[in-house]
């Protein structure tokens, strides 16, 4: 590097770098490399809890301000610096969300479905009836079971020792652990299927709508958490 240093001066007093000027531009008469200036590597957490710790600390730094949150999806978000001088920000930090597995699209038997609802699933109504439901269903019934195209249906356990069809709903509304604890986690739609075995298997049916609300939902967790620096305008907030 120190030889590579000198050999440059050396050159560039024998030949000095000329700037001309040509029709309103400016040209170099040799190549000229920008320096690039030292930047931070990102610090990584895995809550909002903490993004909101370190951009407090951070607006003290009035080269810094305004900040800038970037809500990039459900499971990720960056902070950014103000702009350089060459147009470009500093990327401060990032958090990723730390979520549990989720098996969606893929056929599982009904104790794995059973454990999965009652582990990554927002209790709701919707949820303790589709886990009842399951709860009913054994391999013979699953067997006889009809299917329309949209609705199935089965023979499930109506009580201690009865039996009875139940139609099977063929969207139902749940709300998995798909983005960070510190907000709401927002409902999706899910198809859900039944096959012999019994296996069952629940499929996305809202074309990722789910992503938005949840985008909204960590924006405006930093519209509250962060209120002051917003108003101070040492702040901002986008997806």
């Amino acid at each position: 590097m120190e030889r590579d240093a000198l050999q440059y001066l050396v050159e560039e007093l024998n030949n000095p770098t000329e700037i001309i000027e040509h029709n309103g531009l400016k040209y170099s008469s040799r190549d000229l490399f920008r320096v690039p200036e030292v930047a931070p590597k990102p610090f990584a957490t895995k809550s909002l809890a903490s993004i909101v710790e370190l951009v407090t600390r951070e607006s003290k730094h009035p080269r810094l301000n305004p900040l800038v949150i970037h809500v990039a999806g459900p499971t990720k978000v960056n902070v950014y610096s103000e702009l350089r001088d060459d147009l470009d920000r500093f990327h401060l930090y990032t958090a990723e969300a730390e979520l549990p597995r989720i098996t969606l699209g893929s056929f599982i038997d009904l104790e794995q479905m059973n454990i999965m609802l009652k582990s990554t699933f927002v209790p709701t109504e919707a949820r303790d009836a589709l886990i009842a439901l399951l709860g009913g269903i054994k391999e013979d019934n699953v067997r006889t079971s009809t299917d329309d195209g949209i609705s199935q249906t089965v023979t499930a356990k109506a009580g201690i020792a009865t039996v009875a069809n139940v139609t099977v709903p063929p969207i139902v509304k749940l709300a998995p652990f798909r983005t960070f604890n510190e907000v709401s986690q927002p409902e999706g739609e899910f198809l859900l299927r039944l096959r012999q075995g019994p296996v069952a298997a629940l499929f996305e049916a809202d074309g990722g709508a789910w992503t938005i609300q949840a985008r909204k939902n960590i924006k405006e967790y930093f519209l509250f958490e962060l209120e002051d620096l917003i108003d101070a305008e040492k702040l901002i907030i986008t997806e």
